[in-house]
């Protein structure tokens, strides 16, 4: 009988420490991985961030709306984006100022009064640029944690928004050339 007690007291001693190296394990498992958590989005965000400041990117929506109207459309076309490379702006948008009338506006023009501020984890970019005897006006939202990106075209017709992703514009360069 007492031979029991000591291997049962044995045993759960054993089963204690091995519980507390076990925590503790976990523990250190835990904060490693929120570690390598943290360090992802510290450079997701500085990543973000040098793309905003080269002035060298593409914008790619996903999807397309008249603000007035509220149709939402959804875009599938790799080659619909917006471009800036220094004061150049390259627009080739789908947009819809009347109902059901989608056109595309293609066209190449310089960016003017080009603002990019950071507040918080949000970036807000503003520009005017002109289409023809038009100023239009492009104003885009970032935010450098989870990469959502709205951009909004104000013309005199209308507001179109769009959401999608920001890409570097080096970034594109080297994809094409492979």
């Amino acid at each position: 009988m007492m031979r029991l007690l000591l291997l049962v007291a044995m045993l759960s001693v054993g089963v204690a420490t091995h519980a507390a190296v076990g925590e503790t394990d976990s523990l250190s498992q835990l904060s490693s991985a929120k570690a390598r958590r943290e360090a992802r989005r510290a450079a997701y965000s500085a990543e973000i961030d040098d793309i905003v400041r080269s002035r060298n990117y593409i914008f790619r929506p996903i999807t397309m709306q008249n603000v007035v109207m509220g149709n939402t459309h959804s875009i599938y076309a790799y080659y619909l984006f917006l471009g800036l490379s220094g004061d150049k702006v390259v627009l080739h948008l789908p947009v819809e100022f009347t109902s059901y009338v989608i056109d595309t506006v293609n066209l190449d023009t310089f960016a003017e009064g080009y603002t990019a501020t950071l507040d918080g984890s949000n970036w807000r970019i503003t520009f005017a640029f002109m289409n023809g005897a038009e100023r239009w006006f492009a104003e885009i939202f970032l935010s450098n944690i989870t990469g959502q990106t709205r951009l909004a075209l104000v013309t005199p017709e209308g507001v179109m928004r769009y959401l999608g992703t920001l890409e570097s514009g080096a970034t594109i360069k080297k994809k094409r050339k492979k």
